[in-house]
């Protein structure tokens, strides 16, 4: 008996959770409900607390998955590219293309901080931690300056390509040739004047 409600609950369970990152990535987490999660997935409300215990949980879930799919994108590209600063660029296009390809699950990381939420912040920053480390480690093996703040670079460079969901337009140009584009202000500043 425990082992078809587990099954029962793992699949009906993904459904809650696709249609909940789906709605929390478009409308915001505080603007979405159990019961518009439920109904999105023809379920009743309270059936979807047999699969979550509450709206936490199901954003925690969104998150350990968003952060999987994310890092999993991020090290696959990183891994072809030996160069730091080629790294850098890598994990950056990769980062973009997760949250510019209209996967809800990515920008669900994004579009939720964990202030929002403060039941499970601690849980929710983990998560985000557990992503956001490679980049400091992407930026370690960089040869910058000695007086350069490699976590603020982090924070500048995370906001800028987080921002690009608002900014971004398909048929002018690739995550790829963005984060490029990126490296290259970096490495080779505009000169003004």
């Amino acid at each position: 008996m425990a082992e078809k409600a587990g099954k029962r609950k793992n699949n009906r369970g993904q459904e809650l959770q696709d249609a909940a990152a789906t709605l929390f990535a478009t409308q915001g987490y505080e603007k979405t409900t159990i019961r518009e999660i439920a109904k999105a997935v023809n379920m009743l409300p309270g059936s979807a607390y047999y699969h979550f215990s509450s709206k936490q949980e199901l954003l925690l879930s969104i998150y350990r998955e968003g952060v999987a799919r994310v890092c999993k994108k991020v090290d696959e590209a990183i891994a072809r590219e030996t160069d730091p600063w080629k790294r850098l660029a890598a994990g950056l296009g990769a980062h973009l293309s997760a949250i510019l390809d209209e996967q809800n699950y990515p920008r669900v990381l994004i579009s939720v901080v964990p202030s929002q939420v403060p039941e499970i912040a601690e849980e929710l920053t983990e998560q985000r931690d557990r992503y956001e480390i490679r980049f400091t480690r992407l930026l370690d093996e960089i040869d910058l300056p000695e007086k350069a703040d490699r976590r603020l670079l982090r924070l500048f460079l995370m906001g800028a390509v987080n921002w690009a969901e608002v900014w971004y337009d398909p048929g002018k140009s690739t995550p790829e040739d963005i984060a490029a584009a990126f490296i290259a202000f970096l490495t080779h500043p505009l000169k003004v004047g």
